[in-house]
């Protein structure tokens, strides 16, 4: 049996003898539904892999928390130790498996929501001779939106035009790119806000209402394509996700807010359930999806071996391989003990792009954890060395230590 998990949506996918099939629950409560899914008969193979998709701000260093509160939920149900890839990267999963490419395309998922809009560039390439595709994370932006209305705003827009469907749905679209460019159709009404019943929204109060979403837009787009040098080519596909992503206005605010070449691309909106089912096709392998380790981290340690202290480095991550959420050693979890009484003071070595001398930067300010054994882990973070997770043995509350930036050359 193998899982796709989509923390967005609280979408589960599920692929087992019987074939693939969907659920929703409350993201909160993937651990509960794992767990009654594998106390069933259709689960006594077990679960062989699970990827579960989170948002992007859950890879940044401030995000780490919430990937190990899941990853501790997930271990506790007997769940393998579960892969954590960005949505934007899961969307394109499924996306890239259904129309796989020959070289490298370039690939822009915008996350369109009330709140905040973020904007991910990835790269998608099929590997001749190999079963399916590849997507690699790029580099992502975000921007929050201010003045966003909550009652009867973009949302409501947004449900409305879902709801329309058709000629109606059409006929908002062209409306509302004219309402843009043209005051004079600024006053003709659109879908009702609320449903039969409820007073017509015009085109102009939509208009208004979208346009904290739309500077969110240009600002993201215009931050990711300052990142991005050398320049980045056209995207052959511009995804949109997150819940307006069905508004109206979206295409026109393609098209006039992300910066060229990136505009240039027809946006499409995924199938309801993508991340979960891209994720899904990734702890299957029929998708690769890695983010390797930019560098290589080393915990220095001490084991008492016949009879003597002697040094020893816990290899943390690789630079080119993936970093492990458990540190193992043949098959088994490394682990590390705290003396009691003893100040904590970490010291990790770095060596950077994996070559030259490893060199160890400031102890992280982290409260010192209660004496006793830990197993070891690491969680990715953006721009950063990551997140060191130390996991008492017995059980109990994990400590996260996070390890910043590389040192100044």
């Amino acid at each position: 049996m193998f899982l796709g998990m989509d923390v967005g949506t609280g979408t589960v996918a599920v692929r087992d003898a019987d074939g693939a099939r969907f659920s929703e629950c409350a993201p909160y409560g993937m651990a509960a539904y794992v767990r009654e899914l594998t106390g069933t008969g259709r689960a006594a193979g077990g679960v062989t892999g699970a990827v579960v998709a989170v948002p992007e701000e859950w890879c940044a260093e401030s995000g780490c928390a919430r990937r190990e509160a899941l990853f501790a939920e997930l271990r506790a149900v007997s769940a393998p130790v579960p892969r954590f890839v960005p949505a934007a990267v899961a969307v394109l999963a499924g996306t890239a498996a259904a129309a796989p490419v020959d070289g490298p395309a370039e690939r822009l998922v915008c996350d369109i929501g009330p709140e905040r809009v973020g904007v991910t560039l990835c790269r998608v390439s099929g590997v001749p001779g190999a079963p399916g595709a590849v997507v690699e994370f790029v580099d992502s932006a975000a921007a929050g939106t201010a003045g966003v209305p909550r009652e009867a705003g973009p949302a409501a827009h947004a449900l409305a035009h879902r709801t329309a469907g058709g000629d109606l749905a059409r006929r908002a679209e062209i409306l509302l790119a004219r309402a843009v460019a043209f005051p004079r159709y600024r006053e003709a009404p659109l879908h009702p806000a609320g449903g039969p019943g409820t007073s017509a929204v015009t085109a102009g109060e939509a208009v208004d209402a979208f346009a904290p979403v739309a500077d969110a837009v240009r600002a993201a787009g215009a931050a990711l394509r300052a990142r991005c040098s050398p320049g980045p080519g056209i995207p052959d596909r511009v995804v949109v996700t997150g819940a307006l992503a069905s508004h109206p206005l979206v295409p026109h605010t393609m098209a006039r807010c992300l910066p060229v070449p990136w505009a240039a691309a027809t946006p499409g909106i995924p199938e309801p359930g993508a991340a979960a089912a891209g994720a899904l096709l990734i702890a299957e392998g029929a998708v690769r999806a890695s983010e390797p380790a930019p560098h290589t981290l080393g915990l220095p340690a001490h084991e008492i071996r016949r009879g003597r202290l002697v040094a020893r480095r816990i290899p943390l991550a690789e630079a080119g391989s993936p970093p492990p959420l458990t540190v193992t050693a043949d098959g088994v979890p490394v682990v590390v003990e705290i003396p009691p009484g003893e100040a904590f003071r970490l010291l990790v070595e770095v060596q950077e792009h994996g070559h030259g001398a490893r060199r160890a930067p400031a102890p992280p300010r982290a409260a010192a954890p209660p004496a006793g054994k830990y197993h070891v882990g690491l969680h990715p973070a953006r721009r950063g060395l990551g997140v060191l997770v130390l996991r008492p043995v017995g059980g109990g509350e994990a400590t996260l230590v996070p390890l910043g930036a590389p040192p100044d050359g």
